[in-house]
């Protein structure tokens, strides 16, 4: 009887093991097909995610059509979907759209050393109503070493010498700047502990984006370079082209001077603007159109998920949207005449999927 209840025993913990065995088996079973089906759904997001961008341009060349000019998304080109009351074909496929103004924006290669280093040193001061101009030099003499090809080192930049003797070394590109996370690795940008002044500006002691990192990233493009569109100015960059003018800057905020109603500029010759030229407007050019934007398309189905990121340019025929170069490349792409026959309203200066930034 003994022998046989350990027969007995050992059958039912045989048959628990193969039972936990078989339910572990089909969790993973499950996973996998989950896993597999993310694949499968990718095409038919992908397609759902460049038919969005296409009812962004859609609607973007219809206001330029009926507008003449487009000045700001208060026009109605800001909320493509609302405008078109379109929905995807599959009522499970979820899609968002957002589009944001990148001529609102400076070009980081256009800025005069003037500028960008007091800009720097407004930064530096961290609202402080005390700017030290001179707080700006180092990082403008350390992000120029780091772009320049030679090897000669400004009085308070950073050459390979410098990169070369940290723990990590690394060498200087000898390029402009293509990416915002290249500052992590510029002297004084990125938080340093045996530096007493001169750290931290975009990036804390625990890797973290300071708020002028945010700031920079509002108020700066590597895609466009022609007169700033004031209507979509961050916050920071209308501060910085006022100047030390707070009632300039209240006024500006305001909106237009006429009595047309318009919340949104639409003659440069307005009189805060003229006024603002007075300013750093004089160096800085400033407009009142909006002629390259910054697409976001989230599309998702159940668990699935598809992102896609553009910056499109207005084709003007002129030089003031550029392609993102990549190293050793010229920055100046002219459109190809296929591309040209279709007579197509924007052009793609750079398209990424499924990554959170493109810059």
């Amino acid at each position: 009887m003994k022998r046989r209840g350990s027969v007995l025993v050992f059958v039912l913990a045989l048959i628990v093991l193969l039972s936990v065995l078989s339910v572990r088996l089909m969790e993973e079973t499950v996973q996998e097909l989950r896993h597999v089906s993310q694949f499968h759904r990718r095409d038919d997001l992908r397609m759902h995610a460049y038919s969005a961008l296409d009812l962004a341009v859609g609607v973007l060349s219809e206001f330029q059509l009926l507008e003449g000019k487009l000045y700001a998304p208060g026009q109605g080109w800001g909320d493509p979907i609302g405008y078109s009351a379109l929905s995807p074909l599959d009522p499970t496929v979820r899609w968002s759209i957002k589009l944001k103004d990148e001529s609102a924006k400076l070009s980081l290669q256009k800025i005069n050393q003037k500028d960008l280093v007091n800009l720097f040193a407004v930064m530096h001061s961290r609202g402080s109503s005390l700017v030290d101009e001179d707080d700006g030099q180092p990082y403008y003499d350390a992000l120029m070493d780091w772009q320049d090809s030679d090897d000669d080192e400004r009085d308070e930049g950073a050459e390979d010498d410098h990169y070369e003797g940290l723990d990590d070394p690394y060498f200087t590109p000898g390029r402009p700047l293509n990416s915002y996370e290249e500052f992590r690795m510029i002297k004084g940008f990125a938080f340093d502990p045996y530096e007493s002044e001169y750290t931290g500006l975009f990036y804390d002691e625990k890797g973290g984006e300071t708020s002028n990192m945010g700031d920079f990233r509002s108020s700066f493009s590597f895609f466009y370079d022609g007169p700033v569109n004031v209507n979509g100015a961050s916050d920071f960059l209308r501060r910085f082209l006022c100047g030390d003018d707070d009632g300039l800057f209240e006024d500006f905020s305001s909106g237009p001077s006429n009595a047309g109603g318009e919340s949104y500029y639409t003659n440069a010759n307005d009189p805060n603007l003229v006024r603002l030229k007075g300013k750093r407007g004089t160096r800085i050019p400033i407009g009142v159109t909006a002629s390259a934007f910054r697409v976001e398309i989230s599309i998702d189905k159940g668990k699935s998920n598809f992102r896609l990121h553009a910056v499109l340019g207005m084709d003007l025929g002129n030089s003031t949207v550029r392609r993102q170069p990549k190293p050793g490349q010229s920055i100046k792409r002219p459109r190809s005449q296929k591309n040209a026959g279709l007579g197509y309203p924007l052009r793609i200066l750079s398209l990424r999927e499924n990554e959170n930034l493109i810059d």
